[in-house]
C-alpha cells in the first residue's frame, strides 16, 4: 500500500509533538547513515532535511513551522554556539599567528562575498551574504586533523587556532552586518559604524573577559556548594541561565542572541568546569541541534532555483573557497610556514557549516535574506564542508606530512 505523503504531511502539521518525534527519528537515521559514509552528521541532517522538505518529498514545510518547533530549533542553535564557545580557549590558541591568519581569512571573504552578491543583483542582502562566508567550521576541520593523526603539529595548531579566532570575528561581523542592514538612515554614517564596531568588539571581548573573571568563579562556587548539598547539577543550571542572560543582552543591544550564546560559552573555556559543562550540554545538543539542522534543510526549496541563481550559488562557493585559501594562506606563509603548509591552513579554514548556517537561518527568520538567497548559502556551506576535507588531506601529504597514509 502506497504511503500518502500529503496526508502524512498534514498529520505532522496538526500535531507538534508528532512532528518533533518524526524529526528526531529522521535525524537519528541520518546520523547512522552519514557516519557510515564517512561524512559529518551535520551534513547528513541538512541533506535529509532537503529531502523531506519541499525540494523533494514535501513532508515538512520548512517555512511554515509551529512556534514550538521554531523555538526548539532556536534553542538548538544557542546550545550549539555555547558549545563552540566552550572550545575557544583564549589562553591556548589566541596567538599572534592565529590572529593574523584569521583576520586575513575573515576580511577577504566578507568583502568578496559582498561584491559577488552585488554583482548578481542582491544589493540589499549583500552585506549579510558576505557575513556568512566569514566563520570556519571548526568541527569539520578538527575531524579531518584527528583522522589523519596530526593533532599537536604546527599546521594543526595554526588551523584550529585561527578557526576559533575566526568564529569570534564571525560573531563581530554578524553584529556589524545585522545592525547595518537594520539601519534605515539615508546614508552611511562612518561615526555610527565605528561606534558599532567598538560596541561589538566590547561585547565579545570585554563581556567574555569579565564573565570569565567573575561569573565563571561564581558558577564554580555554586557547583561546589551544590555538590555538597546533593545538587550536583547546580553549576550547570546556573551556566545555562547565564547563556540565556547573555542572549537577552545581545538582542537588547541590537546583536543576535546567538552572539550572546557564543560569548557565554567563551566565559567557561578556561574554567575547571568546562569538560563537565560540555558533557552536560551534549545531552541537550543531541536532542535540539539535530532538529535545528534538519529544519535548515527543509527551508531549502530547489524547485524555485533559476538559471541565474545556480550561477550565483556556484560563484559564491568558488569565492568561499578561494578567499579562505588566499586570505589565510598568504598570512600563514608570511608568518614563516612552508608553501604547502600555508595552502593546508587555507583549505583547513575553508569548510563553512555550523556558524555560517546559523547566521543564514537568523537572517532568513528576520527577513534580512529571502528563501532563494538562504538556499544558496546552504548549498555553499554543504559544498565547502563535503569537498574541502579531501583537498586538505592531499595538501597535507604534499607538505611535511608525506608519511600520512591514505
Amino acid at each position: 500500500m502506497a504511503i500518502d505523503l500529503e496526508s502524512f504531511a498534514n498529520a505532522l502539521s496538526e500535531n507538534v509533538w508528532f512532528e518533533l518525534a518524526f524529526l528526531l527519528v529522521v535525524a537519528l537515521f541520518s546520523s547512522f547513515l552519514f557516519t557510515r559514509l564517512g561524512q559529518s552528521k551535520s551534513i547528513g541532517y541538512i541533506i535529509i532535511g532537503v529531502l523531506i522538505g519541499p525540494s523533494a518529498l514535501g513532508i515538512i514545510k520548512g517555512t511554515d513551522q509551529p512556534e514550538t518547533i521554531e523555538f526548539l530549533a532556536l534553542l538548538g542553535s544557542l546550545v550549539l554556539l555555547f558549545v563552540i564557545g566552550l572550545e575557544a580557549d583564549l589562553r591556548q590558541i589566541y596567538t599572534k599567528r592565529s590572529m593574523v591568519i584569521a583576520l586575513g581569512g575573515s576580511i577577504l571573504p566578507w568583502i568578496a562575498g559582498y561584491l559577488v552578491a552585488q554583482a548578481f543583483g542582491f544589493e540589499d542582502e549583500a552585506i549579510f551574504i558576505g557575513a556568512t562566508l566569514v566563520a570556519t567550521s571548526v568541527a569539520i576541520t578538527a575531524s579531518v586533523i584527528s583522522e589523519l593523526g596530526i593533532i599537536g603539529t604546527e599546521v594543526s595548531y595554526a588551523i584550529l587556532g585561527a578557526a576559533v579566532v575566526d568564529d569570534v570575528i564571525g560573531m563581530i561581523v554578524l553584529a556589524i552586518s545585522n545592525a547595518m542592514v537594520a539601519d534605515t538612515g539615508a546614508g552611511l554614517d562612518i561615526a555610527w559604524v565605528l561606534l558599532l564596531i567598538i560596541g561589538a568588539v566590547l561585547f565579545v571581548g570585554l563581556g567574555g573577559w569579565l564573565g570569565s573573571k567573575y561569573l565563571a568563579k561564581l558558577v564554580f562556587n555554586v557547583q561546589v556548594r551544590g555538590y555538597r548539598n546533593k545538587m550536583p547539577h547546580s553549576g550547570f543550571v546556573l551556566a545555562f541561565a547565564i547563556l540565556f542572560l547573555f542572549s537577552i543582552i545581545a538582542e537588547t543591544i541590537g546583536i543576535s542572541a546567538i552572539v550572546g550564546a557564543f560569548v557565554a560559552g567563551t566565559i567557561f573555556s578556561g574554567s575547571a568546569l568546562r569538560d563537565g559543562l560540555k558533557k552536560g550540554s551534549q545531552y541537550i545538543e543531541a536532542i535540539f541541534v539535530p532538529v535545528f539542522f534538519v529544519l535548515l534543510g527543509t527551508v531549502v526549496d530547489l524547485r524555485e532555483w533559476s538559471f541565474d541563481l545556480v550561477w550565483f550559488a556556484l560563484g559564491l562557493t568558488g569565492v568561499a573557497v578561494l578567499t579562505k585559501v588566499v586570505g589565510c594562506g598568504l598570512p600563514a606563509k608570511a608568518m614563516g610556514m612552508s608553501r604547502w603548509d600555508s595552502i593546508s591552513v587555507g583549505l583547513g579554514m575553508t569548510p563553512r557549516l555550523e556558524v555560517a548556517l546559523i547566521i543564514a537561518y537568523y537572517g532568513f527568520t528576520q527577513g534580512i535574506i529571502l528563501e532563494d538567497v538562504y538556499s544558496v548559502v546552504v548549498f555553499m556551506a554543504l559544498m565547502t564542508a563535503v569537498f574541502t576535507p579531501t583537498l586538505l588531506k592531499w595538501t597535507l601529504k604534499k607538505g611535511k606530512y608525506m608519511a600520512i597514509e591514505s
